[in-house]
């Protein structure tokens, strides 16, 4: 083979490599459906402040301290049709109630399906992904206190997409002024109209496919 004949064949090769990872990549974060598909509906509502321990919102249970705001609401969506419950094999959703004014989660959050799937709160590395990916949506990921340091916020939610559907609970609890918490957590006092309300779908290689604003 002559020397041109060779640089061209690598040259070749190499086309074919890049070519073939990008399209493994895009066959790989292409969700196999979109938001649109579930029709997603959500609402929310303030509870009684003050609450005795064991105070319950279909069938969510919480406690809202002295000057706590608790914020009720439920979030529905039609399940993905041929999909299972298997979060390694379908993905998940991950839910967030973010505080528009600060981009800030709430301390506690919890929530319960009627469906029977479980429903978690907590929180995950992909956040930072996801806030990164959706600037409208930064409150998802970590604080950024200095060039090196960065903390982690308030709690999140996740769930099957099978799950159809869940009622949560967001606890939002006083913060004085000058406390170094109130950098990192949402707050109370709120209003329902402070609220956003975002659904994201991780895959199940932790790939971010899609996130939804649902509510704010």
């Amino acid at each position: 083979m002559s020397r041109g004949r060779k640089i061209f064949a690598v040259v070749l090769a190499a086309v074919l490599v890049a070519t073939g990872f990008g399209g493994y990549r895009w066959w790989h974060e292409r969700p196999p459906y979109g938001p649109e598909a579930l029709e997603f509906a959500a609402t929310a509502e303030q509870l009684p402040s003050g609450g005795r321990p064991g105070s319950e919102y279909h069938g969510v249970k919480y406690h809202s301290g002295e000057g706590s705001a608790a914020v009720g609401g439920r979030i529905t969506w039609r399940p993905p049709t041929g999909r299972g419950a298997d979060w390694s094999e379908d993905g998940w959703f991950m839910i967030f109630v973010v505080d528009r004014r600060v981009d800030l989660m709430p301390s506690w959050v919890w929530g319960v399906s009627t469906s029977g799937h479980e429903v978690v709160s907590g929180g995950d590395g992909v956040q930072n992904r996801i806030a990164k990916k959706y600037p409208w949506l930064r409150g998802a990921g970590d604080i950024q206190i200095d060039d090196d340091t960065w903390r982690d916020g308030g709690m999140a939610l996740a769930t099957t997409p099978a799950a159809g559907g869940f009622d949560f609970v967001a606890m939002f609890s006083p913060i004085p002024d000058g406390d170094p918490e109130r950098r990192f957590l949402a707050a109370a006092p709120i209003a329902l109209s402070d609220i956003m309300i975002a659904v994201a779908f991780v895959g199940p290689d932790r790939q971010v496919y899609w996130a939804e604003r649902v509510y704010g």
